[in-house]
């Protein structure tokens, strides 16, 4: 038996009101599922780049950093694991 028929199977022992909250449930899924998709197209990837770049600007993310070329060497710095 396919995952369909089981889903099939189980929707059809409920009472209406029941399918009907499976439905809104699937609805809701599958919206859900198009807001993660990534973007589809260079001009909106772009721009949600843009925006994050902006976001960490404006929280000063990175102004602690006064050389960053002596930065990046310490952050890719071979360091000793743990234990």
């Amino acid at each position: 038996m396919t995952l369909l028929e089981l889903i099939q199977n189980q929707i059809q022992q409920l009472p209406p009101e029941k399918q009907a909250e499976v439905l809104d449930f699937a609805t809701f899924l599958q919206e859900r599922a198009q807001k993660l998709l990534p973007a589809s197209s260079d001009t909106e990837r772009t721009e949600r780049l843009r925006r994050a770049f902006a976001a960490l600007a404006e929280m000063k993310t990175f102004a602690n950093i006064t050389d960053p070329i002596e930065w990046q060497r310490q952050i890719r710095k071979d360091r000793p694991l743990p234990g």
